[in-house]
């Protein structure tokens, strides 16, 4: 799936992919442990946190790990497949075994909550990623647009590479013109911007950026270690997630949706490819960050597991009274659901994943090298002769 050259950004890249999931496991659970804390046992969409410390907005608007896994999946399978065809058929296959053994498992198990028998339209529903409602489905919606995504990408994967990044800037720009003249055109006096939001149609710009991003650490990596350009781009994505939560943009059907998905998306495309650039570090917490990185995906799908089980537990223990309830809720995630699901991610990754995935296949056709390459007969000319 990817050459020998390109191992250096493995590291990094697992290290950012235990950041994203961390995220994720953080703003759920402040989000459903400190509702039920405060006796709900659902979170009101309007009922928003808001925050002046922008590295509490870090968590509060932790759903952002959902863009730094689509911006990284652009840049990994672009890095690896990158100037070379991609074997459409082998590439979809890989990318199934990826994801559909451990959600099958999760999404089953969903349903086994629900006091009926699953019908027809609940396994049809399993099968496309559309069970949102289940216990556990909080974040299948983003398997979809994922798998939406890998059906295109051998195509944008040759345009990248037949007609360099031009192609995807102009595909980038077509698509925000499109987004906003949906948005323009809805009959409603205030037009939703949630589905747009929670699909391809308004995350593909995370994607084509991770592939921008991919282009340019290909051929920039050197230009990129500069010891100013990774602070930059974090203080970037913090200042990004802050404005957002100040104009609480992720409870409003303002336009501001409209450019959230390109503006979090290029954030947190600088921020991988500066620490991509920056190399691998060495130690135990980058071997911890990495293991982590490794089972990010068994993270992010059993983490609702863990956290429903705190939540119906909830009254055998309780928060912190001192502590204001969103703040009791981030430390229980903190020291005891996030190290658990870990825990958990750790069986499910060797028994579920691991093996499927020693199934997968190379997709990508192996580069001819210049001197192997015969040479066309040539026509004779006369000319000059």
């Amino acid at each position: 799936m990817r050459s020998s050259d390109d191992r250096v950004y493995l590291a990094p890249v697992d290290h950012l992919r235990a950041v994203a999931a961390a995220l994720v496991v953080l703003y759920h659970g402040c989000q459903l442990i400190g509702a039920r804390a405060e006796g709900r046992r659902f979170v009101p969409v309007t009922d928003w946190l808001y925050s002046a410390n922008p590295a509490a907005t870090l968590v509060l608007e932790g759903h952002t790990g959902v863009a730094l896994f689509m911006v990284l999946s652009g840049f990994i399978l672009t890095v690896g497949a990158h100037g070379r065809p991609v074997r459409y058929g082998r590439f979809l296959t890989n990318r199934l075994l990826r994801v559909y053994p451990l959600y099958l498992v999760v999404a089953v198990l969903g349903l086994a909550t629900h006091v009926s028998l699953p019908a027809f339209p609940d396994l049809l529903r399993i099968l496309t990623f559309a069970t949102p409602s289940q216990p556990y489905g909080g974040v299948f919606w983003t398997l979809c647009v994922e798998m939406q995504f890998y059906l295109v990408f051998p195509l944008l994967n040759r345009l990248l590479t037949e007609r360099g990044p031009g192609a995807l800037l102009r595909l980038l720009a077509a698509v925000c013109l499109l987004r906003a003249l949906v948005w323009l055109s809805s009959p409603a006096p205030e037009p939703h911007t949630a589905a747009l939001y929670l699909g391809l149609a308004g995350r593909i710009d995370q994607f084509l950026l991770g592939m921008l991003a991919a282009w340019v650490y290909l051929r920039h990596r050197d230009r990129l270690r500069a010891r100013w350009l990774l602070p930059v781009a974090l203080g970037a994505a913090l200042g990004a997630l802050w404005t957002y939560n100040q104009l609480h943009g992720f409870v409003s059907d303002s336009p501001l949706k409209l450019v959230w998905s390109g503006t979090e998306g290029a954030v947190w495309a600088l921020v991988v490819v500066a620490y991509a650039a920056a190399g691998p570090a060495e130690g135990l917490l980058s071997r911890g960050l990495a293991r982590l990185g490794e089972v990010s995906f068994s993270v992010y799908l059993t983490h609702f597991m863990v956290l429903t089980v705190l939540c119906e537990w909830y009254g055998a223990w309780t928060l912190p009274p001192a502590l204001p309830p969103v703040w009791g809720a981030f430390l229980v995630t903190l020291l005891v659901a996030l190290p658990l699901t870990v825990a958990v991610s750790l069986v499910t990754y060797h028994a579920i994943e691991l093996p499927f995935l020693r199934l997968r296949r190379p997709y990508v056709e192996a580069v001819v090298p210049v001197a192997e390459t015969p040479r066309p007969r040539q026509r004779e000319s006369y000319r000059g002769r």
